[in-house]
């Protein structure tokens, strides 16, 4: 058997991959490693793969463990990384609250850059879904800063997508295709499929912004193939919500409202209540054009 660096290791590369079994079964066993700082870092990560499972309580539980293991241990870098993966699973389940104030008492505290820089992409991330977009912009622009500083390059992607994102948000499309591009560059090069994946369907609502349905659905198309092969259902919703827009906006009723209900599906399966709001208004517009061409 693999020692436990290396399950983690192993569990990293199939995470990148989109292979959550393969990373969830590679954690499980370094988990019960009799090293307790191994094991806090194996259960943050079991966390994460829960979290994109959208399965938050099992993600929240592990992240809470992790915490309480690497305190015992007196590892606080790794405790502080526990922390992320507890305020993560508050922000994707739409707990902003919770998770502002969880991450705003790590910045606090937090002098290491790479740590600082990830702090402050996801408070700008919450910035960002809130509408708060000039906050969320200097959030992103600070971090990415600070994963230069650390030397992080998948830190450097992450913010320049999340920035790109944010200048998709204002309308500033040049920009944010610019911006996206360069992030896909970058996750390209540190091999990191999830994120290859969520550039790939920024990106293509740059391009659904600017005209050109075709590009756009097919990278929305892939994004979709990728996160569906790994089980990430927050993320598919997203797919099916952009292919459903792209769609509506050829009026192709038909294939728009398949899209939309088969996103709407998922977001009630994970109890995603910003996308389901979006998502029956847009299902509700559909077939009220689909009634008045009939």
């Amino acid at each position: 058997m693999p020692d436990t660096s290396d399950l983690i290791d192993e569990g990293n590369a199939a995470e990148r991959l989109g292979l959550l079994d393969r990373a969830e079964s590679c954690y499980s066993q370094a988990a019960a490693s009799d090293d307790p700082t191994l094991q806090a870092i194996a259960l943050t990560k079991l966390a994460d793969v829960h979290r994109s499972r959208a399965e938050w309580d099992a993600a929240l539980e592990l992240a809470r463990r992790a915490q309480c293991v690497a305190h015992a241990a007196g590892a606080k870098l790794i405790a502080d990384d526990a922390v992320v993966a507890e305020a993560n699973v508050l922000m994707c389940r739409g707990d902003f609250a919770g998770a502002t104030s969880v991450f705003e008492s790590l910045l606090a505290t937090a002098t290491e850059p790479r740590l600082r820089g990830v702090v402050l992409q996801n408070l700008g991330s919450i910035l960002a879904q809130k509408g708060q977009l000039g906050a969320a912009e200097r959030a992103f622009s600070e971090s990415y800063g600070f994963f230069r500083q650390a030397g992080y390059r998948r830190g450097e992607a992450i913010a320049l997508n999340n920035y790109g994102r944010v200048a998709l948000d204002r309308r500033n499309t040049a920009l944010a295709e610019q911006l996206l591009e360069d992030a896909l560059a970058i996750a390209k090069e540190v091999d990191d499929g999830d994120l290859i994946a969520l550039a790939t369907l920024n990106l293509a609502e740059a391009l659904a912004q600017r005209g050109e349905n075709k590009r756009a659905r097919d990278l929305a198309s892939a994004a979709f193939g990728h996160f569906g092969g790994c089980g990430n259902r927050w993320r598919q919703v997203e797919c099916l919500r952009l292919l459903g827009a792209l769609h509506e906006r050829e009026e192709c009723l038909d294939d728009a409202e398949r899209c939309y209900d088969r996103s709407l599906a998922l977001a009630r399966e994970i109890d995603a209540q910003g996308e389901i709001a979006t998502l029956r208004d847009a299902l509700t517009r559909v077939q009220a054009a689909r009634r008045d061409r009939q």
